[in-house]
């Protein structure tokens, strides 16, 4: 199925993406619009900072970030 990701709305193309999981020129096209000013977390190295990240995590979930 050809879709028009332009035409579609970030949560649109957010819900078709993980409807679509295989359509990897959706998932490309939705990363290019992730907000550039937008916090990093650089990838966890031990398991103290795997923790740390996912109460990062937890957190946002939860509204509380």
């Amino acid at each position: 199925m050809n879709q028009n990701y332009e035409q579609m709305s970030f949560t649109e193309l957010r819900a078709y993406v993980v409807e679509n999981r295989e359509d990897i020129e959706a998932l490309r096209f939705l990363m290019s619009k992730r907000d550039p000013n937008s916090k990093g977390y650089p990838m966890p190295v031990t398991g103290a900072d795997m923790q740390a990240q996912m109460e990062i995590i937890r957190r946002k979930i939860n509204g509380e970030l």
